[in-house]
């Protein structure tokens, strides 16, 4: 699958995703339900900005929005099961994330066997440089002795890949959360059809 059939269906994907949380109209009133809730429509923005900046090749600004979009995943995350100083810090806004230590910390309440922690620690020193115009930016400016973008296809479908999974996540968190039931079994479906569609090829 190329970039352009990759980006047709995550943009379909998260629409459908998003459609069965907007669609039930309840905002739960306790703070730290709200706060999932802000997290989760903040997520939603950063994705739909990095499939719209990658439809108009502005690569740059796309790759720099995967940090802050991984932030907003475990800050999702841990005003769920974070200590009432945590929520309290995220509330005031002097929360930090450390990536050393928090995606063991989420694996570990949502039984995910370790899989955050090794997908935060693998990627932290990138997706810092990516957003603050460090080298991981600089090096793809160039395409031999012509000042263009450079991205492979493979780096920009991995991005496709990893803004749908963590807008899934977070709607996973919303639905089964506020007890959408139904919602929660059709995203699971939604999220498993949509890695089989995109499961040949480039995610081989």
């Amino acid at each position: 699958m190329n970039v352009k059939d990759e980006i047709q269906h995550a943009t379909m994907l998260c629409q459908k995703l998003e459609d069965l949380v907007v669609n039930r109209k309840q905002l739960p009133n306790g703070y730290r339900d709200r706060l999932l809730s802000a997290h989760w429509s903040l997520l939603s923005d950063y994705q739909k900005s990095i499939i719209a900046l990658l439809n108009h090749e502005l690569y740059g600004g796309a790759f720099a929005l995967q940090r802050p979009l991984v932030e907003a995943l475990i800050r999702a995350h841990i005003v769920l099961i974070g200590d009432e100083e945590e929520v309290r810090k995220i509330m005031s806004d002097e929360y930090r994330a450390n990536f050393k230590t928090v995606g063991a910390q989420i694996d570990t309440a949502f039984n995910l066997e370790g899989l955050l922690d090794r997908f935060l620690n693998g990627v932290k020193g990138v997706l810092h440089s990516f957003t603050h115009s460090g080298l991981s930016q600089l090096a793809r400016r160039f395409k031999k002795d012509s000042l263009e973008p450079n991205y492979t296809d493979e780096e920009i479908i991995e991005l496709i890949h990893n803004s749908c999974s963590a807008f899934w996540m977070v709607t996973n968190l919303v639905t089964k959360s506020f007890k959408f039931d139904d919602e929660a079994s059709k995203a699971q479906d939604l999220y498993v059809a949509w890695g089989k569609e995109t499961s040949s090829g480039t995610r081989a």
